[in-house]
């Protein structure tokens, strides 16, 4: 004959069968208030912790969400090759962005960091296939040129990123390939030249 504490088929010393969290989460308040914790531990009694609902809001990461898409659409970067490259998934991102769930705080700073390597040059998006394009790491990294050669423009990085926005600019356009060539001349120019 089990009693309340020992079912049966439970043995004192030994762990409660699997069945007693389902019991535990059966009784009502009065009856779980009395039940004693085991020398294992406390009752796990996942409906009256303490902790029920203190956790982070749906809209904590909006803001960094729309940073990155705001990002990813100014240079032209698809989210896809983001995603491969952060492992974070395209689908938890564009949740965060309509405030369904939010980010993790080791995503968000993932994020922020993956963001500025991209601003400094370290990181570049490459075409794989016809199809397919990936961020991939650069050693050494890109440094800001002019692509027309003028000595007055302190040039940009990447694509879209003149800060004269002259139309003739070719760092105007959209064409990671072509910049990419244009950054590799110069790095050849600055290493050859004394």
């Amino acid at each position: 004959m089990g009693s309340f504490l020992f079912p049966v088929g439970a043995t004192p010393g030994f762990p409660p069968p699997k069945n007693l969290f389902s019991m535990a989460t059966k009784r009502t308040f009065i009856e779980r208030s009395y039940l004693r914790p085991w020398t294992g531990g406390p009752v796990k009694d996942w409906t009256t912790s303490p902790r029920l609902f203190t956790g982070r809001p749906p809209s904590a990461s909006k803001a960094i969400a729309e940073s990155l898409m705001q990002f990813l659409g100014r240079y032209a970067i698809p989210l896809r090759a983001f995603s491969r490259h952060t492992w974070i998934a395209g689908e938890a991102i564009r949740q965060a962005r309509v405030s369904k769930r939010s980010l993790s705080p080791r995503q968000e700073t993932l994020i922020k960091a993956t963001m500025e390597r991209m601003q400094a040059g370290k990181i570049w998006l490459r075409r794989v296939t016809r199809q397919r394009w990936d961020l991939e790491w650069i050693n050494p990294p890109y440094k800001p040129s002019c692509a027309m050669k003028l000595s007055h423009c302190h040039g940009g990085l990447l694509p879209g990123s003149c800060p004269r926005r002259w139309k003739e600019c070719i760092l105007n356009g959209k064409d990671w390939e072509t910049i990419e060539e244009i950054h590799k001349a110069n790095a050849e120019e600055k290493r050859i030249s004394p």
